[in-house]
């Protein structure tokens, strides 16, 4: 078994001092066994952040670990038992362990592993030195390629040669640029962007599901533009999803969402800001093709019929929407789309609007933050009326102009600031020349 050398320590904290933690490696330790933190919570605990999920590796087999867990009362469930892999389900939360375990057969997208006792293999086969670091429960640090230093740095670094790393599995070229979104600085390793470059050919082979999942988890870092552009510039992005290409927009979004506006319910949305990046082919004008190339789009990342709307919605709103919309029109709006639809296009129309010279004067970007306002202060209203009630009144018999009627009657609702009640509204329909035409024939 390869020991490896303690490099440091960090103060543990959250999660990883909860009892139920204690529990777990305690488990393992006494059939014999050691555990260790490693990955996300390592890497995040270093940096003061929150803490979440929680990855553990040991290095007793996955039927040894079970074993272990179930003995001491913690159910476990099987989640990648072919790859080592065991979930301990307790109070505080859910513990992934996975054995040691080293590469023996990759293609690009699975691998066969062989389970072993060495720490140094284990770290070898990870993908990013700040990955690959593994600590103790009392913080004890095993840093064996200089993770804390690149992380640090804010540098994302492969470990190895990166053109072995990637073709282990060329999900890594996403992730490459994911970790340099959320954790790195300019500018980006050439190296490991490099590398990329050359291997990107084999994301064509990744499912959309994946793909769909690493661009949505990059686009929630705080500030991703800039690494988009890395994206676009080494060829990441052109080769496999072409219609992200509007990264002015995105450095807009990005500004709006997480630093100009002080709303609560406005935050960094991945889906907003995929949208802000989505160019149709040559910016169609028709309206109605270029939603459906952005359904076509988003239903080629596999997203859910929910998250296709929602994405459909904002293309085709937003250009429909500008700073000095009369009220009556931002009213109807509000009324037929809801207030986070309206929010949502209004923005994207906001960063279309700001990314293209000149800059947005003080007045207009305050006339855009006042839609916003509007949005968030709307109260949903109902048209008083509905078609029973036609009915009951015996002005209409039921049939295709019923729906003719109530959409008259919604125009005069929101044409009077949607403030007639129902009994106006049920006199408006009275004397209209389609019930007296109606009445007349029977």
């Amino acid at each position: 078994m390869t020991v490896l050398e303690a490099t440091g320590r960090l103060r543990p904290y959250g999660v990883m001092v909860a009892p139920d933690t204690a529990r777990v490696f305690d488990a393992i330790e006494q059939l014999g066994g050691r555990a260790r933190f490693v990955g996300g919570v390592v890497r995040d605990a270093l940096l003061r952040r929150d803490l979440h999920d929680v990855d553990m590796a040991c290095d007793l087999s996955p039927e040894e670990t079970t074993a272990a867990l179930e003995k001491v009362g913690i159910r476990v469930v099987p989640t990648g038992i072919k790859h080592g892999t065991v979930t301990a389900i307790t109070d505080a939360g859910a513990y992934e362990i996975t054995t040691l375990r080293m590469d023996v057969l990759t293609d690009g997208r699975h691998a066969e592993v062989a389970f072993t006792d060495n720490w140094l293999e284990d770290a070898k086969r990870r993908d990013f030195t700040f990955n690959a670091i593994y600590c103790d429960l009392d913080g004890t640090l095993y840093d064996p390629f200089d993770g804390q230093t690149d992380l640090g740095d804010g540098r994302v670094r492969f470990i190895g040669v990166a053109e072995h790393r990637i073709a282990e599995d060329y999900l890594r070229i996403l992730r490459f640029f994911r970790f340099q979104a959320w954790f790195g600085r300019p500018p980006i390793d050439p190296v490991g962007a490099e590398a990329c470059r050359k291997g990107v050919s084999g994301l064509l082979d990744i499912s959309p599901e994946r793909i769909r999942d690493e661009v949505l988890k990059l686009l929630r870092a705080k500030s991703p533009a800039g690494t988009v552009g890395d994206m676009i510039g080494f060829g990441i992005l052109p080769a496999i999803l072409p219609q992200l290409s509007h990264v002015a927009n995105l450095r807009i979004m990005q500004w709006l969402d997480s630093t100009a506006l002080a709303d609560p319910d406005i935050r960094p949305d991945p889906l907003r800001r995929l949208a802000a990046l989505f160019k149709s082919p040559d910016d169609l004008d028709d309206s109605d093709v270029s939603v459906n190339i952005a359904e076509e789009f988003a239903r080629s990342l596999r997203l859910s019929n929910a998250e296709v709307d929602r994405f459909s919605a904002m293309i085709s709103h937003a250009p429909l929407i500008e700073a000095n919309l009369n009220p009556d029109t931002v009213r109807r709006d509000l009324y037929r789309m809801g207030a986070d639809r309206f929010r949502d296009a209004t923005l994207l129309a906001w960063s279309m609007r700001a990314a293209v010279p000149p800059r947005c004067s003080q007045d207009e970007n305050k006339a855009w933050q006042n839609l916003v306002t509007t949005a968030a202060n709307w109260q949903p209203v109902s048209l008083p009326i509905q078609g029973r009630d036609i009915l009951a009144a015996k002005l209409l018999a039921a049939g295709p102009k019923m729906g003719i009627l109530l959409k008259q009657a919604e125009e005069y609702w929101l044409d009077r600031g949607c403030e007639p009640d129902r009994d106006e509204l049920m006199n408006y329909l009275a004397s209209h020349p389609l019930v007296a035409s109606e009445q007349e024939t029977q």
